[in-house]
């Protein structure tokens, strides 16, 4: 399959592997995760070369996906949630300003904001399916976590990307700063 947008490479996949590594630990750490919290809610990472015309947003550099796994010998299937990059809004936006630095900040942010959405809707502190309404506060307040997440991080300029996204965290999902 040929994709007409850029997809990352070998180096955007080894900083998108670093920066889920910070991002798992962070979200894990704040909120107190329990070791086995991950195995019973599952995730996992896909970027644009691995995802289905369907999961291709032209806006968001990063969507949360809740899907569910069927089994045989099971009545019920087991959900999982999958993080849908978009490879081609991700590197426009980091483009656009100008500092190839930004890219690995950006994509830590990316993440932790991803996996904050994974652990609400896992813990039932938020519903996955929301009207427009309530999906902008929800982003605002995940933005917020997010935020509170990767405070103490020491990741050269992080603190230019909270503030960039800071006045509206639909900006993010956006890739706009």
């Amino acid at each position: 399959m040929t994709f007409p947008q850029p997809i990352f490479g070998r180096e955007e996949m080894r900083l998108l592997s670093e920066g889920l590594s910070v991002a798992e630990d962070r979200v894990s750490d704040y909120f107190r995760l329990s070791e086995g919290f991950w195995c019973r809610h599952p995730f996992e990472v896909r970027t644009l070369a691995e995802l289905a015309p369907a999961e291709v947003s032209g806006e968001a550099l990063a969507q949360v996906l809740k899907l569910r796994k069927s089994h045989e010998r099971r009545l019920r299937g087991k959900d999982f949630w999958r993080i849908c990059f978009q490879d081609h809004n991700f590197l426009e936006a980091v483009e656009r300003e100008g500092v190839k630095e930004m890219f690995l900040p950006l994509l830590t942010y990316v993440m932790v904001h991803e996996l904050v959405h994974v652990v609400r809707f896992c813990t039932y502190v938020q519903l996955f399916e929301l009207d427009q309404q309530r999906r902008q506060a929800e982003e605002a307040e995940v933005h917020r976590l997010s935020g509170e997440v990767l405070k103490k991080v020491p990741l050269p300029r992080l603190g230019q990307v909270l503030r960039c996204y800071e006045d509206s965290a639909a900006a993010l999902h956006q890739g706009h700063c």
